[in-house]
């Protein structure tokens, strides 16, 4: 997959109206997803995407970040909703599995399995859910 491919997944896929909303809403959500890994998958992750999908999940440096192993599905949506400039964390249900059945397309089984691991209970079920939207995106290549 390519990085229009990836983004015209987000407009169909994400339920959004153009695909200037779909690179917006994928920094956000990958912004936020950096925030949620540890720093090794983070690290993992940025060098299996392309440099601008791995620019985004890097974009947040925090000198000193205890990220939380309990992180709810409902608080990761908030979060990537307002930093997609949006304020409804249900919307932000549909272009989240979007970018994330698009990510997963970019990467390894064992790395998926990587980031599932260092994510919460709740974001590590989400992350399979989108799995599920995976293949739709592999036909779309």
């Amino acid at each position: 997959m390519d990085l229009d491919s990836y983004y015209e997944h987000i407009h169909q896929s994400g339920k959004l109206l153009t695909e200037q909303q779909a690179r917006h809403w994928s920094k956000g959500i990958l912004a936020t997803l950096g925030t949620a890994l540890d720093r090794k998958t983070k690290r993992s992750l940025a060098k299996a995407l392309p440099a601008e999908l791995a620019d985004d999940l890097k974009a947040i440096f925090w000198l000193v970040h205890f990220r939380d192993p309990n992180l709810s599905r409902r608080e990761f949506l908030q979060q990537a909703a307002r930093r997609s400039g949006n304020s409804n964390a249900e919307f932000a249900i549909y272009p989240a599995l979007a970018v994330f059945s698009g990510i997963r397309s970019f990467i390894a089984p064992d790395l998926q399995s990587q980031v599932a691991n260092s994510l919460s209970p709740e974001l590590r079920d989400f992350w399979e859910q989108a799995g599920a939207l995976a293949p739709a995106v592999a036909e779309a290549r």
